[in-house]
């Protein structure tokens, strides 16, 4: 009677860890099948197009030297870092006004989750240039809207139409980490003070915003790291 106690208990263990090791096995195969929609969006030569290729080539990014026209065909990316990893689908899109529109279309058609706003120092170290500023403002007033609004008509949005958080990262830290003194925490840095406004207004919608460092081309660790931050976070 103790022996088949014995093999019972044996056999349910071996069967839990059996079961366990299922689970887990079926978590990561959707994580590598399903793909988490991101939009990265951001004023031209922020470094979109730069990440779209750090995302799918890790480590391997050319020189940009065109300026992307559109909104590009989305497509997915592997992301893997410490044991952590996720598909996710990216498109590259024109950062110049002409294609606000398309962030909007890609937004909606795609149900984006996550939004990353790309951009560099330009505002502080020309404070007359506000071209992201102006992005940023068009981006917020686009989330934060009751209604999609597409060539003239107006469509109200679902609770699922809105983004889980987005992320306003601040690229091109190897070129200007030595030019601004700062000692506190990254979410404290004088880059992200002209963007504040519309970060309050996505938090008082009840959108969380992450204020991330990166190198979209030299430091591909950032880059994944930043991006599983946010599902993992959010």
């Amino acid at each position: 009677m103790e022996w088949s106690s014995r093999l019972l208990e044996s056999s349910v263990v071996i069967y839990c860890q059996f079961a366990i090791l299922i689970v887990e096995g079926l978590n990561k195969l959707y994580q590598r099948v399903h793909a988490i929609n991101f939009g990265i969006y951001g004023a031209t030569r922020a470094g979109k197009t730069t990440m779209n290729h750090q995302l799918r080539t890790r480590g391997d990014v050319p020189d940009i030297r065109h300026r992307t026209e559109g909104l590009q065909r989305a497509s997915r990316k592997y992301v893997k870092l410490d044991g952590d990893a996720h598909t996710v689908k990216t498109a590259d899109v024109g950062g110049q006004t002409v294609y606000w529109n398309d962030w909007l279309n890609d937004m909606r058609n795609r149900r984006v989750k996550y939004i990353i706003f790309m951009m560099d120092d330009r505002h502080m170290d020309k404070h007359y240039d506000i071209e992201q500023q102006l992005c940023w403002t068009f981006l917020v007033d686009t989330i934060c809207s009751t209604e999609w609004n597409i060539n003239g008509k107006r469509k109200k949005k679902r609770e699922s139409d809105y983004p889980v958080a987005v992320g306003i990262w601040a690229n091109k830290y190897d070129l200007w980490k030595d030019k601004y003194e700062h000692d506190g925490p990254i979410e404290q840095h004088p880059i992200f003070s002209a963007f504040r406004d519309g970060i309050q207004r996505l938090n008082d919608k009840g959108i969380p915003c992450y204020k991330y460092i990166v190198s979209a081309k030299t430091d591909s660790e950032m880059v994944y790291r930043g991006v599983l931050t946010m599902i993992k976070d959010y």
